[in-house]
């Protein structure tokens, strides 16, 4: 599909398209209510006047409180930027481009920040521990929450959940995404704006392409990546995928994502059990967005953040998969 097709939908389903009647709200035997439910630490924006450029294309820097390890720096593309990413986008649809300073593919939805990408990071910190199953006195004081986990994250875009998982101590963490720009974001994110980190492997990786596998980890992560059916199939057939192989899912979904509803489908066609969202306590973003990135009446962005309801799915192999399956 087309960016300005894919344009229409996102516009569309920002107005149109409500699909919370297919929330399960059922809690998983495996979830904890934690600091997620109890706290909405508001995002932020510091340092404002502070901007970057990466691969010509210039940032501003966003500062984000995660509840386990506090503030992180990612970069967003700045409104200009953001122009200019649309128009490319738009004239490589068009065929019209002649290749100047052309993206890979030419999507600018990986530029800027997701609601979803709060609510899983914090999830995951909090809900995912290394310490999570140990006994209280068995709990090693001061352990990083994801010491000894291996995380690979489908679709990072601006790269807060892996830079979370980073900072929060993961064994190794592997961001992927099918456009070149937002891994080249990440990586100067990672390099010039946090300490403390475990490096983060960046690879390109599209999620619908079937032949490529997915690198191994100990827990997949994706957020507010099916803005399309296809992503959507796409999405419950790499969640599929890493069940059989032992990894643990999640996966997080701001309101009104088009592709829910067949990545659910899918799910259910697969075989994977009790796969069911339950909503969380997150918040909008804040910020520049162009409208055709993301339209006016969408509920994900504000001009000052505010409570806003993300379905997070935790899928585990041993609870969500069929036997026959395994």
């Amino acid at each position: 599909m087309g960016m300005r097709n894919t344009f229409k939908i996102l516009l569309l389903s920002t107005v149109l398209y409500d699909d919370h009647n297919t929330l399960a709200w059922i809690q998983p035997p495996f979830f904890t209510t934690q600091k997620i439910f109890a706290e909405s630490k508001a995002l932020k924006c510091v340092k404002s006047a502070s901007s970057h450029s990466v691969n010509g294309i210039i940032c501003r820097e966003v500062t984000i409180d995660i509840n386990a390890v506090g503030p992180i720096t990612i970069l967003e593309a700045t409104a200009d930027s953001q122009d200019h990413l649309v128009d490319m986008a738009l004239l490589l649809e068009e065929e019209e481009f002649d290749g100047t300073n052309q993206l890979q593919v030419g999507d600018p939805y990986g530029t800027v920040l997701w609601p979803a990408a709060y609510s899983i990071s914090n999830y995951l910190l909090d809900n995912c521990s290394s310490t999570f199953s140990m006994d209280r006195e068995e709990k090693i004081e001061n352990l990083l929450p994801l010491a000894g986990i291996s995380i690979l994250e489908l679709g990072t875009g601006t790269g807060l959940i892996s830079l979370a998982a980073s900072i929060g101590g993961a064994s190794r963490v592997i961001a992927t995404d099918y456009e070149q720009l937002p891994l080249e974001i990440l990586d100067y994110a990672q390099k010039n704006l946090n300490e403390g980190l475990t490096p983060i492997e960046l690879v390109n990786l599209n999620i619908c392409d079937s032949k490529t596998l997915l690198p191994p980890a100990d827990i997949v992560v994706a957020a507010d990546i099916m803005y399309e059916p296809s992503t959507g199939r796409a999405m419950a057939q790499r969640a599929f995928e890493a069940l059989q192989r032992g990894s643990r899912v999640l996966v997080g979904d701001s309101p009104g994502r088009p592709g829910r509803a067949a990545f659910l489908e899918e799910l259910e066609r697969l075989g994977i059990q009790n796969a069911v969202f339950y909503d969380t306590v997150g918040q909008t973003c804040s910020g520049p967005r162009h409208d055709l990135i993301c339209g006016k009446e969408s509920s994900s962005v504000s001009t000052t953040p505010k409570a806003l309801s993300v379905a997070i799915m935790d899928l585990l192999p041993e609870y969500n998969l069929c036997q026959s399956t395994i």
